[in-house]
């Protein structure tokens, strides 16, 4: 049995122990347990929807996990008086929630496929890994990070490329601290995209329910802004991070993938190759 196949029985197993619980951090754990599968599944050129229930919990789940992470991010507040009814309204709608996914795992038991056909053509996995870091670097180049909206089209992307080479990971040595800088990031980035999902909410309930009153979001958004501007002082680690992933770790040569001609569309790619030859010159010369 492959390692790709024995992390996918295992990520499987893990996900069945988990299946009755029901925390934000549980609840966070099924959800990236159901994208790790759903990634292995694609290099078998299975679709997601071959996992019975998968796609339902997968959103389900999503569902409770911002009801509970709006709620510990106003409980960490000193003082939310001014918020006490919608923390009151986003409990009642995590008590319900709660009893969706209970009912839903009583009544709609997750079933997976088995992958029957071990092997896969590694070249295939390297050039989608490669095709969507290119797609990733492309979207940091904006003339500035100005708001969430922003970060999450970077994050989106990036969810897609650390899940990729995460898979590569299980028959392709990656120094592990890369993959743990590649999870430092994407927490990051989830931190900001939590900020905008409550800001947004706050925003919804008030013009619901109280339309003549003005929220006061000054501390959610001035948090959101600090790490926002945290991720643009370190744009250019992130990008060099995931660069050398593809081009030492992975080692995919330019030669063996069609999106290689995209370097010459952009002028910091093209400084960046040029410092990566120049490491391989010196290593070729020991």
């Amino acid at each position: 049995m492959s390692s790709i196949v024995k992390f996918y029985n295992f990520e499987i197993k893990k996900f069945q122990e988990m299946e009755n619980v029901s925390t934000e951090k549980e609840i966070h754990d099924k959800r990236v347990i159901l994208r790790r599968i759903f990634s292995i599944l694609a290099v078998y050129k299975i679709k997601s929807s071959k996992v019975k229930n998968g796609e339902k919990a997968f959103h389900l789940f999503g569902k409770l996990r911002d009801v509970q992470v709006q709620i510990l991010k106003i409980e960490s507040l000193s003082q939310f008086t001014e918020l006490t009814d919608y923390l009151s309204f986003l409990k009642e709608q995590e008590l319900k929630l709660k009893d969706k996914v209970s009912d839903f795992n009583k009544e709609k038991k997750l079933k997976f496929p088995v992958i029957k056909k071990e092997k896969f053509e590694k070249a295939k996995i390297f050039e989608k890994a490669t095709k969507q870091f290119y797609k990733l670097w492309e979207s940091t180049h904006i003339d500035s990070i100005d708001d969430a909206e922003d970060i999450h089209k970077i994050r989106i992307e990036f969810k897609k490329f650390r899940y990729i080479v995460e898979v590569i990971f299980y028959f392709k040595q990656i120094d592990e601290s890369r993959l743990e800088e590649l999870k430092t990031f994407q927490d990051q980035l989830g931190e900001i995209q939590d900020y905008e999902v409550l800001i947004n909410g706050i925003r919804k309930y008030f013009k619901k329910n109280k339309p003549e009153e003005e929220a006061d979001l000054e501390e959610f958004e001035i948090a959101q802004n600090n790490l926002i501007e945290n991720f643009e002082r370190n744009l250019e680690m992130f990008r060099a991070l995931c660069y050398d992933i593809v081009y030492f770790d992975i080692n995919v040569k330019k030669s063996d993938t069609k999106t290689g001609k995209l370097n010459t569309q952009n002028s910091d790619l093209k400084v960046h190759d040029e410092i990566v030859l120049e490491k391989n010159n010196e290593l070729d010369k020991n």
